[in-house]
């Protein structure tokens, strides 16, 4: 790699062929399916084609090199030469997972190895009466263009080769062929894709007809340079021109710098860009800006309420309609599609099945929905846990589905959907069910609950009995699961998020696990209490509902202050304790959710809702049990933002400090 080159330009391509390799995994799994589908065909060959260009103006070789050899295997199969089978896509899968840690590797500067040989010889296409060669060899010698106006495989194999690059790196390449034009004025994608790797390169710098504008687009001029470049100067379209040559085309005007690699991409764009890439450190700091301008507007709303003057509450009012614009806009700039998320998987499941011997189809729905990036990232880890439980433990073996009536394919069920300011996204299978009476009795084997407490629960709460630590269900211990370590890890993370998780199942038709999450983590809505003279925020979304508790209505049970409350006990939580204030008459009864534990919060008074942005406390409160941050309120307060799912232990029973006796 040459250490000289840009590093913005680096930057740009790794941002630019990032997306397309992201996209790649998925495509490749369908192209496995649909090895025919001749328009996923080439959208997998345009993408290794594009890295290849890229890496060659940046002279990473090894990159050059690898994607090469994929391109090689990819357009035998576009011609028809060959199938892509199982054994090709492994090949093909493993040279992704090789150019992705390639593109690691670069983005950290580090020194990058040639792709293994072995790898090299499986993307190489087989050769009638030869063996396969591991490396890609010189073009053959360009051939003059036929009278007529068509041309035959063989020739436009050459032109595509000439046009490509297909030559060994470091040697000359042949010159373009010149070509007659198609009768139609119009030209393919093929055709398109030639005349951009004249003008921007296929894998090396080379000269260009003129120097692209800024903008990335090119004039009228250019494309006519280029299409004689293709078809042959003069004449009509259909015939070559008389006066040039055929074995080459006419010089082109004099060198201009070779452009970027993300240049190709932006060729075909409209002269005015749709689009502009910011770095998200910029966009991270407009979100918190637009905090800020949050807590001033609750703040202008408190005063102008105790004021009086309809002049200032009406400009108030005014500010604050303003501002909800201003938060819901730059909220939204900090969106991406679910389908960013979903898109990772199949990859996965395909892997998984054959380990487990299982055929699994991956449906996805919802892709379209948008959610914060950074829940994007976040929910990637618990994700794939759901998903490789869902092959695991939910879905049988094709013999035993048979055996049940089934298809011997299982389905695996990715939906995503936006339900007011919460995402759901769901993971459901079509494979045995859960039993609950096999859950009671393994929850008791090992030491997770005792008989008496297996014997209350009912028979949702048996399904909750999969999210406590060191509970599985699998007779023996895998590389994929046995440990009875995921699913706890899972429900901790998705509560840290704000989330909840909750299961539904039947047996012998499948289950399915839905988790949902807040649109966003950048704005916190939250309902405000007060708890002696202390303000806590409590997020809104684990807030089930308030009310006041009546004289009577609060007894004791197995030791705990409970309320009867629609038909239940409900566990009460002691805030007043935990935060070190004076008890006093709280009387209003804050009903939560916790993961699968339900708790009544004691409070003084509900001051009502709403938008906040939390703050960190500081290293001097890090670590602080049940306080996720803290903000301030509209008449100037701080209040203490609660991290709910630190009020309660790895178990699910509430902190010690919360726990309310006789």
């Amino acid at each position: 790699m040459d250490p000289s080159f840009d590093a913005e330009l680096r930057d740009d391509f790794l941002v630019e062929a990032g997306e397309l390799v992201e996209r790649l995994g998925e495509q490749l799994v369908d192209l496995e399916a649909s090895p025919q589908d001749a328009e996923l065909l080439n959208a997998v060959f345009r993408a290794f084609h594009t890295v290849k260009g890229g890496a060659g103006f940046l002279n990473v070789e090894p990159m050059v090199q690898l994607c090469h050899h994929a391109e090689d295997l990819l357009n035998e199969a576009r011609n028809g030469s060959l199938l892509i089978d199982a054994a090709r896509m492994d090949a093909l899968l493993e040279a992704l997972d090789l150019l992705q840690s390639m593109m690691a590797a670069l983005a950290a500067n580090d020194a990058m190895a040639m792709p293994p040989p072995a790898l090299l010889v499986r993307l190489t296409p087989p050769k009638k009466g030869a063996p396969p060669a591991p490396a890609p060899v010189a073009a053959p010698p360009p051939a003059a263009a036929p009278a007529g106006g068509a041309i035959d495989d063989s020739e436009f194999e050459a032109l595509l080769d000439s046009l490509y690059g297909s030559a060994a790196p470091g040697t000359v390449e042949p010159a373009p062929v010149a070509v007659a034009a198609p009768t139609s004025n119009t030209i393919d994608d093929d055709e398109f894709e030639a005349l951009l790797d004249q003008l921007h390169g296929s894998g090396t710098p080379a000269p260009v007809v003129a120097p692209a504008p800024a903008g990335g687009a090119i004039d009228d001029d250019e494309f006519e340079a280029l299409l004689d470049n293709l078809h042959g100067k003069g004449g009509t379209p259909g015939q070559a021109s008389a006066s040039a040559p055929t074995a080459a085309p006419s010089p082109p005007p004099a060198p201009a710098p070779a452009p970027s690699p993300a240049a190709p991409a932006r060729a075909a764009a409209a002269p005015a860009e749709a689009t502009v890439r910011v770095d998200t450190a910029r966009l991270d700091t407009l979100v918190n800006q637009a905090g800020e301008l949050l807590l001033l507007r609750n703040r202008l709303l408190t005063l102008a309420a105790r004021n009086g003057d309809s002049s200032l509450s009406s400009t108030v009012d005014e500010l604050n309609r303003v501002a909800d614009d201003l938060q819901n806009a730059v909220l939204g700039m900090r969106m991406q599609p679910v389908g960013r998320l979903f898109q990772r998987f199949p990859r996965i499941v395909r892997d998984l099945a054959r380990q487990l011997g299982k055929d699994v189809d991956l449906v996805t729905e919802g892709e379209g929905t948008d959610l914060d990036r950074s829940l994007v990232e976040a929910l990637a880890d618990p994700m794939v846990h759901l998903i490789r439980n869902a092959l695991d433990h939910g879905l049988e073996g094709p013999d035993d589905r048979e055996r049940a009536g089934k298809s011997r394919r299982g389905t695996v069920r990715l939906t995503a959907s936006q339900r007011g300011e919460r995402i759901v996204i769901t993971v459901s299978d079509d494979g045995r069910g859960m039993n609950p009476e096999v859950l009671r009795r393994k929850a008791v084997e090992k030491g997770v609950i005792d008989e008496a407490q297996a014997a209350r629960l009912t028979e949702n709460e048996c399904y909750e009995l999969i999210f406590r630590a060191g509970f599985s269900t699998a007779a023996t211990v895998s590389d994929i699961s046995g440990r009875g370590v995921g699913m706890d890890v899972v429900k901790t993370r998705i509560t840290e998020l704000g989330g909840t998780l909750r299961v539904q199942s039947r047996l012998g038709h499948g289950s399915t696990l839905e988790l949902t999450v807040p649109l966003t983590l950048a704005i916190l809505r939250v309902l405000m209490v007060r708890v002696g003279d202390r303000l806590l925020a409590l997020p809104l979304s684990n807030v089930d509902e308030v009310f006041e508790l009546r004289p009577g209505q609060d007894s004791l049970l197995d030791g705990r202050m409970v309320a009867a409350h629609r038909g239940r006990a409900l566990v009460l939580g002691d805030l007043a304790g935990w935060a070190g204030v004076a008890d006093g008459a709280a009387r209003h009864v804050v009903v939560l959710h916790i993961g699968h534990l339900r708790l009544g919060c004691l409070v003084h008074e509900v001051l009502g809702r709403e938008d906040v942005m939390v703050k960190p406390l500081g290293h001097l409160f890090a670590g602080t049990t049940g306080v996720a941050g803290a903000t301030v309120t509209g008449d100037g307060r701080l209040a203490l933002v609660l991290d709910l799912a630190g009020l309660a232990d790895d178990s699910g029973e509430l902190l010690p400090a919360l726990r309310m006796s006789a």
